[in-house]
């Protein structure tokens, strides 16, 4: 896929093991928020990109767990924008309720085994002005491209997919914890069936580039050679 004049493009900001992200077109929309204390560092982040606060329309978050929201309603403050997250995880922000999972696999088990006690934890709740369905437009937001239902780490996950072949995933899947740029499953589970699906839905999109939010980015994943190079470190059937 050839990019255009009108398509966005991608700035990661890396908040320690997590990062933001800007997706700049006509607009700015920014993609989770990390962990509590960050937005000093995603406002720098946008100065540094001649991005003004005011220029940022949307902020997108990829599902509800505190170190993809924990700055969204000062980020929310400090620019204006609307926060926006799927219907499915809405609940989890306005109650402050992170609901973990299951263990997607071992590492997923021996940390859950050493550090964590219980499948929830308590945070600040965060009420959304967005609450979005399985797909939405982002071009009325200054942004080519759509967020779409990709559940499966947790039930309301979202993956926005722009239109110049980028993917940005979330916790869908993400960098080993040595390999970084090698695809592995998140830690943490809601469902693995759907997010084996989500995964396979992604595939099937033949994106260019994946981008998770641990680890990565995934490069040349487009294609036959794409789902080659996932499938060999994803068992997605």
């Amino acid at each position: 896929m050839s990019r255009s004049h009108t398509d966005p493009y991608i700035i990661p900001i890396k908040l320690g093991i997590v990062k933001s992200f800007i997706v700049k077109g006509e607009k700015a929309v920014i993609v989770d928020t990390g962990y509590p204390g960050q937005v000093n560092k995603i406002l720098r982040c946008l100065d540094r990109n001649s991005i003004k606060p005011e220029d940022v329309s949307l902020i997108v978050i990829t599902h509800g767990h505190i170190d993809h929201y924990g700055s969204a309603e000062e980020l929310r403050t400090k620019t204006g924008a609307p926060v926006a997250v799927h219907r499915a995880d809405a609940e989890y922000l306005k109650k402050g309720i992170n609901y973990i999972g299951a263990p997607a696999g071992l590492s997923g088990r021996i940390i859950k085994s050493l550090f964590i006690r219980t499948d929830e934890s308590v945070s600040k709740p965060l009420n959304p002005d967005i609450v979005f369905g399985d797909e939405t437009d982002l071009s009325e937001f200054g942004v080519e491209g759509r967020v779409i239902h990709t559940p499966g780490h947790t039930e309301g996950s979202v993956s926005l997919i722009l239109s110049g072949g980028e993917a940005m995933v979330g916790d869908l899947l993400m960098g080993g914890v040595v390999f970084r740029k090698k695809p592995c499953y998140p830690l943490f589970a809601a469902d693995i069936h759907k997010l084996k699906q989500s995964i396979n839905r992604i595939i099937q999109l033949s994106p260019k580039t994946i981008y998770p939010s641990h680890g990565g980015p995934f490069r040349n994943v487009k294609g036959s050679r794409g789902e080659i190079f996932l499938k060999r470190f994803l068992p997605v059937s």
